[in-house]
């Protein structure tokens, strides 16, 4: 009688060749990486984590608008935001209600976070509407370059345990 490999235990993934590896194993580092994201936003921002989806939400305009003149890699999108006022300077801006309907929100707390923000010059906020201020470089420079390292980290760990295939071809198995 012959062995059958897939009833074989790999001792060092502790699952069976044919099974899926645990998904405990791929969520937990994903709750990390969010954990860890969650504590970085609030100890190295100095901002709770609304204000830094209201944050998000002003960046993710700009690149809306940026993307529609031409994607960029790192390097050309880090540059880009020392241009931001000039290249986007007639264009429409988001504004506190579009934010609030997003987040969930009432309107004048989305208005406090963007006042706050304003005064961090973390957002640039104006009759003609809301963008990026002049200190998001910074936040880039440190926070967003940071967090691509702990991503990176993140896929690599996935990719170890076999919980990235398994995501990737999550949508083939629902």
């Amino acid at each position: 009688m012959s062995v059958n490999e897939k009833n074989i235990i790999d001792f060092k993934t502790g699952y069976r060749k044919d099974k899926a590896p645990p998904f405990s194993s791929g969520f937990y580092n994903w709750t990390m990486f969010l954990i860890n994201f969650y504590g970085r936003v609030k100890n190295t921002l100095k901002i709770d984590f609304d204000s830094f989806m209201i944050m998000q939400i002003v960046v993710s305009d700009y690149l809306y608008n940026s993307n529609k003149e031409s994607k960029k890699n790192y390097d050309e999108f880090k540059n880009s935001l020392k241009n931001y006022t000039e290249i986007f300077k007639g264009a429409r801006k988001i504004n506190i209600a579009s934010i609030a309907e997003i987040l969930d929100l009432p309107r004048e707390t989305v208005r406090r976070k963007i006042l706050n923000l304003s005064k961090l010059k973390l957002l640039d906020y104006s009759k003609n509407g809301i963008s990026i201020g002049p200190e998001y470089k910074t936040v880039f420079n440190e926070f967003v370059s940071e967090t691509v390292n702990n991503m990176s980290q993140l896929v690599k760990k996935w990719e170890s345990n076999g919980s990235l295939k398994e995501l990737l071809e999550l949508n083939k198995k629902l």
